[in-house]
């Protein structure tokens, strides 16, 4: 009997110990601003772009000191961006929610009408990376430079095909601005993944793919393709012999400089001080050991923004992004 009280009586020691503790923590959380079980939601399935960049970021974050908790990541993939932009909408002031977005959440919102929840109806904390475009083509491809491949296409008017993502996505309403700038046209194909495109590129149903380094860096490294045009401002750090868009001499007219970009977002209505946990929390994270190998990996440039600056920056792109939807609408019509 005594030996049973005891032990209840130590049970419930550890218990009041333990609650005493998390108690603790959660004031010095509330102190700073932290809300408490923080969670991250993206708009891809496990080992899409946004997955993998949220889980890199929290680990970044850990390898840093700057995270001690684990920040579970919750998936949302349906309709490029509508239904995470939808879950954060159902969250309006809910600190403890925030979202991997990119630059294609803004037009997806102004392409569907009947979009619940858009960026404009958001806290959009931060600006972390810019995402530098460039076509590949494969490595047998006459076209060298993406010159070539537009003039091409101006003496075969709709026979080329470019693959790449959603009809939403940034890739199709930059080149749709590009065909308009310079007189041509050519076909689109749409894959939801980063697979099938590589896949129609190598296999001759697609001449041209615009993304990211990191969707097809590997196939470059392999010589099953190549590199032949930067959309930036200065030429990628992996392929300096690669020239820009600009150095070209194609016209980016109405093509917003910066095209893909990553960063975070949180429901309308969270604790100022939430927030500025957040942005604290981030500024640091793009100042860890790690993260400017991570950029230069990846192929992206650190460009972190927030407040007042970003405000302004959301609202250029938007109102460039509306112009290139109407293009979409019109090839549509």
């Amino acid at each position: 009997m005594k030996k049973s009280m005891l032990r209840q009586w130590a049970g419930w020691t550890c218990a009041i110990a333990l609650t005493a503790a998390l108690a603790a923590c959660n004031k010095a959380n509330e102190a700073n601003g932290e809300p408490d079980n923080i969670q991250v939601v993206v708009d891809t399935g496990p080992g899409g772009g946004s997955d993998m960049f949220a889980r890199q970021v929290i680990k970044l974050a850990h390898d840093g000191g700057i995270l001690k908790d684990n920040w579970p990541v919750l998936s949302r993939p349906q309709g490029g961006g509508l239904a995470a932009m939808n879950f954060l909408g159902e969250k309006k002031g809910q600190s403890n929610y925030i979202a991997a977005f990119t630059s294609k959440w803004v037009s997806s919102g102004y392409i569907t009408p009947s979009a619940g929840t858009t960026v404009d109806d958001l806290t959009v904390i931060a600006m972390l990376a810019d995402e530098p475009q460039m076509v590949a083509v494969p490595a047998n491809s006459p076209y060298k430079t993406f010159a070539e491949f537009i003039e091409a296409a101006r003496k075969n008017p709709g026979q080329l095909v470019q693959v790449g993502g959603a009809y939403s996505s940034v890739d199709n309403l930059a080149a749709l601005q590009i065909q308009k700038n310079t007189g041509t046209s050519w076909k689109y194909l749409s894959f939801a993944d980063g697979g099938p495109r590589i896949t129609a590129l190598l296999r001759g149903d697609a001449q041209m793919m615009l993304g990211a380094q990191s969707d097809f860096s590997e196939q470059v490294a392999a010589g099953q393709l190549k590199v032949i045009g930067v959309l930036s401002n200065a030429r990628a750090k992996a392929y300096p012999d690669v020239p820009t868009f600009a150095e070209q001499g194609i016209p980016l007219q109405s093509v917003p400089p910066e095209l893909m970009f990553r960063g975070f977002a949180a429901p309308r209505g969270m604790k100022p001080e939430a927030l500025a946990y957040y942005r604290d929390f981030f500024a640091k994270l793009v100042k860890t050991p790690g993260w400017e190998k991570y950029m230069d990996e990846e192929g992206d440039r650190t460009q972190f923004v927030t407040g007042p600056e970003l405000d302004k920056k959301m609202a250029v792109y938007s109102a460039d992004v509306k112009e290139l939807v109407k293009l979409l609408n019109e090839k549509k019509s």
